[in-house]
């Protein structure tokens, strides 16, 4: 790679044999990995994700799901529908060997180098509420964890706690790829254990036969679709992430094993913890989904049972903060990568002070989800298509130009990606039922359901593939000039 690529990659600093070595600060920003640097197998990725997917969020989508007034059957259906949805990782996981940098970076091949900055701005901005959401659901664990031991909870104690878990956080993710890769493995042996622990004491006390409540929507299909779609908003919210965790693969890594390991990874926690959270909230009160899991756990497992949740929040944030320096890289800002997890870390911590000193944080945690789902559907869509168009071969140097080359499209901007997005979020954001926002569409028209997802990634992906491919006929497109080897 010549200098001005690296300089356009973000990184002062060029890779390094030892740009990747665990417990140093990783060397690598989001220039191409080169190949002597590669190694591993697939098999590693089922580690990173589930290490960071044991995690509370899935026991609080639980409770929501009997909350809508789905039985147990139904809201199964609606956790594994729900979860098939990160199939999109998987697939975006393949461009990280193809190309070696990150996926917001990958990116570029459709949005064009300018146009990629919206999505890559929105993208950085979710990310970082996603830390400080984890930040926080780990400060509440912690502090239930130092009044079990009989220390009154005071606000220097919180900002004492705050701080301890901002310097684990951030102190791994600083420290880079490898270190994370290590860390997620042992987590996910130690989370696991404990969580399989709190499974068989909620299964002992609850039944797949407890009573519906009052259906949320309309009818029974109105509130599974709207179940469903609270369940894929989590997998859809890692679709901007894969890559980042791949691109340390070798080159010929298989397609097929990238997506089926993250697939694994992902899913086996995902649905296992949200069925605890469904027979939890079946028969106690989920509203604060740390303390009203209590009665139901033996006295002395409770303690474990807070290791859980501030073990799963952190190793979750390792991927969050880390995704999100790589995507301040791709924004153009000039610093080493690990400088820019220090700009993340003052920000996210910032949101969580507001959250746990000032706010209701449910409440902001629904609106927060709800409007990251806008953007991230149509994203999602446009990414794919253009990559299973182009059949995840890219030209890796002409994604670190800033100026020129195949994906220069019209003045940096490929228009089609930019109209299909937008018309993507408006059919989003008119499908989506939720806590701040319900739309006309869903209300009067659907009952209730909310079908965003499949319809925000429809309506974007379809209008992609149909404007590009038009674009693809004509002479000067960049499609064409890939394929034909210009």
């Amino acid at each position: 790679m010549n200098t001005s690529h690296a300089a356009a990659a973000g990184s002062s600093q060029p890779a390094t044999e030892a740009g990747n070595e665990l417990w140093r600060i990783e060397q690598n920003g989001i220039e191409p990995i080169p190949d002597d640097e590669r190694k591993g197998d697939a098999r590693e990725l089922f580690w990173v994700w589930l290490g960071g997917n044991v995690s509370i969020t899935y026991v609080i989508i639980g409770a929501v799901l009997v909350g809508l007034g789905l039985g147990f059957w139904a809201a199964l259906g609606a956790i594994v529908l729900g979860n098939l949805f990160y199939i999109v990782v998987g697939l975006g996981g393949i461009a990280g060997p193809r190309t070696g940098t990150a996926t917001m970076v990958v990116s570029r091949a459709s949005f064009g180098q300018r146009g990629n900055l919206l999505p890559t701005l929105l993208g950085w901005l979710t990310v970082v509420g996603w830390q400080a959401v984890f930040l926080v659901l780990s400060a509440f664990a912690a502090f239930s964890l130092v009044e079990q031991v009989g220390i009154g909870v005071s606000t220097p104690v919180k900002a004492v706690l705050l701080a301890v878990l901002v310097a684990i956080t951030y102190g791994a993710a600083v420290l880079g790829h490898a270190t994370i890769l290590f860390l997620q493995k042992i987590f996910s042996y130690l989370l696991g254990a404990i969580i399989i622990g709190v499974a068989i004491q909620v299964i002992a006390k609850s039944s797949i036969h407890y009573g519906a409540g009052e259906m949320a929507a309309s009818t029974k299909l109105a509130t599974f679709c709207l179940g469903t779609m609270i369940v894929a908003a989590l997998p859809l919210s890692f679709s901007n992430y894969p890559a980042d965790y791949s691109r340390y693969l070798p080159r010929d890594t298989s397609p097929r094993a990238i997506v089926a390991w993250t697939m694994l990874g992902n899913m086996i926690p995902a649905i296992g913890i949200t069925l605890i959270g469904v027979l939890a909230g079946s028969v106690a009160d989920l509203s604060d989904p740390v303390g009203g899991l209590k009665p139901l756990l033996a006295s002395w497992y409770f303690t474990p049972f807070l290791i859980v949740v501030i073990g799963g929040s952190v190793t979750n944030n390792f991927l969050n903060t880390y995704t999100s320096g790589l995507t301040l890289l791709a924004l153009g800002v000039r610093l080493p990568r690990y400088k820019t997890i220090i700009i993340d870390c003052f920000i996210a911590t910032a949101l969580s002070v507001y959250a746990i000193f000032f706010q209701d944080f449910l409440t902001a945690f629904e609106g927060f989800l709800a409007l990251a789902l806008v953007w991230l559907a149509p994203w999602c869509a446009v990414f794919l298509v253009d990559a299973l168009m182009r059949r995840f071969e890219y030209s890796t140097p002409d994604l670190m130009r800033t100026d020129g080359g195949r994906y220069w499209f019209s003045g940096g901007v490929n228009y089609t990606a930019i109209v299909s997005f937008l018309l993507g979020a408006v059919a989003t954001f008119f499908t989506t039922n939720a806590a701040k926002w319900q739309s006309p569409v869903c209300t009067h028209l659907l009952g209730g359901a909310d079908i965003s997802i499949p319809v925000g990634m429809l309506v974007a992906g379809t209008s992609y593939f149909l404007l590009q491919r038009r674009r693809a006929t004509e002479p000067e497109s960049p499609l064409v000039a890939e394929r034909v080897g210009v």
